[in-house]
Order: structure tokens, then sequence, then C-alpha cells
């Protein structure tokens, strides 16, 4: 069965289930969407709607909010996740009635470096501003080999965090500052796994968390607590927890940023050489 202009699609669970399936085999092009559906077909809470241009032969996926301004960082930023496998196939789906409100704010998030130009073609049809907000690595990890064993932390725990630091990790957090961030982050924190090093009064001094669609992210250390090895370590206990669970383990890293790469890389973990994925915003947002 094939869409055509008027996108009016609801996917059943075991559609999910295949879409997963089959987006396992397209990595890391697939991923981000991938992570969704992996969370979503586990049962995790989400506000999500899934639509593609075909079933079961589809060429472009997306995930967007069911519910626009919900009162989390998704909804507020009203995010969009897309795969595609090429370039003309994106163009007709984007083009197709209800798929993008080419009137409101939309942050698209994921976007094929390849494809990219689409969008922008579209942009400029509508006569909306837009602009690239970001281009990320995408980093995966297959090799847990390079990973750091857990070393002792004299006077130090380290453990899952609870919803009770997710003010900390919102104040800390570059999205983060404001009642919707926290309510993202309190999600991650009560849904998804997550791991900190904690002092002797139990607040956290490092942490990195799980995003809804599955990548590693919000990592941070307190200033006065850097260099002493504990983002390494986090990420690897992450990263082996998620292995077991049978989560993909992969992470953004922004082009220019050099020292979360090398972090990254130096624990095993690989990009390839012609993939990006580009966050990219329609329209002017309006606090």
């Amino acid at each position: 069965m094939r869409l055509s202009t008027q996108i009016s699609w609801t996917w059943r669970q075991r559609n999910l289930e295949l879409a997963e399936n089959s987006l396992r085999e397209l990595f890391p092009e697939s991923l981000k969407v991938y992570g969704y559906l992996f969370n979503i077909n586990r049962r995790k809470p989400h506000n999500m709607v899934v639509i593609s241009d075909a079933w079961p032969d589809f060429n472009v996926i997306i995930c967007k909010q069911k519910q626009q301004h919900s009162q989390d960082r998704e909804g507020d930023f009203n995010i969009y996740s897309i795969y595609s496998r090429d370039r003309e196939s994106l163009q007709k789906l984007l083009s197709s009635n209800g798929v993008i409100d080419w009137s409101t704010f939309t942050l698209l998030g994921g976007v094929d470096i390849n494809h990219i130009d689409v969008v922008k073609e579209l942009c400029a049809y509508h006569n909306i501003p837009s602009k690239t907000e970001g281009i990320m690595f995408v980093l995966m990890l297959e090799d847990l080999s390079h990973l750091k064993e857990p070393e002792s932390t004299k006077g130090y725990q380290i453990g899952p965090l609870s919803v009770e630091h997710a003010d900390l990790v919102n104040s800390t957090w570059k999205y983060g500052g404001n009642q919707n961030s926290y309510n993202s982050v309190r999600n991650y924190i009560s849904n998804y796994p997550s791991w900190g090093v904690m002092d002797g009064s139990g607040r956290p001094v490092s942490w990195v968390l799980l995003y809804h669609h599955s990548a590693l992210g919000l990592l941070y250390t307190l200033p006065e607590h850097r260099c002493k090895g504990y983002a390494k370590m986090l990420i690897s206990i992450m990263a082996k927890q998620l292995y077991e669970m049978g989560y993909p383990v992969y992470c953004f890293v922004e082009e220019d940023n050099e020292v979360s790469y090398r972090l990254f890389t130096s624990l095993g973990f690989r990009h390839k050489p012609d993939y990006r994925a580009v966050w990219f915003q329609l329209n002017e947002r309006v606090d």
C-alpha cells in the first residue's frame, strides 16, 4: 500500500515491530528513528506518531510529535526525526498534506546531510525562514573492547540517577534551564537507563543519560571534578548495560566538538565517513 497526497496513517503495533527490524539493517542513517521505535515497541511513554511513504517497502519514515507544544523540550521544539533512503522520496513525503505545518516553528532532527538540499528547496518554495542548527557525527559502538573498566572511586558511589537529580542535570544542560527541559530530563531519568558518580551526600558530580531516541546524551561533569576519568567510566558502564539490553549504542557529536569526539572515539565509537546528521530549523521560534 502506498500513500498519495494525503497522509492518514495509523501504524499497528506489528508494523512498528517490523519497521524496527528493517531499520536495524540500515544503520547508521536509521539510528535516530530506530531508537524511537525501539522504545515505543517496549511500551516506553511517548508522544510520537510514526508515518511513512509506503508499507512495507518504505523509503522514508518520520517520527513526529502527536501533540505539538507539549510541556517538554520535544514538544517545545516540535522535533521531527527523519530516516530517508533517497532525496526524491523525502521530497515527495514532506510535500504531502499534513506531514509538516510550514507555518510553525519546527526542528528537523537528524536529516541525512546528503538529502538536506531537499528541505532547503521546500523552505524556499514555501517562503519561510530556515537555518542549519547543527551538523553531527553519528558515532556508534559495535566493539566493546575499548571500554574502560570501572575503578574504585574512594568516597564516591556509582549508580543510577533519581528524579531528585533532575534539577541539577537541567541546570547544566546546553538545551536546559526551563520547565519544559526539566520535564524532559525527569522523563529521561524515570524511564531510561542513567548513571552517575555521587559524592558522600548523594549529589551527582558526573552523569550520563539516555534520550527518547536511545542516544547517549546530557554527559556532564562538574568543573571541579573533571580530569578524573569519570566520563569515560560512565559511558563504558552505560554502553555495556545498553548492549546487554539490546539497545543500539550511539551518540551525536557536533562536528566542531573536538573534546567529545576524542572522548567517544577513544572508547571505540566510530562514524561513517560520508554521513552526517543535520538539525535544521524551520521558521523562527517564538518564546
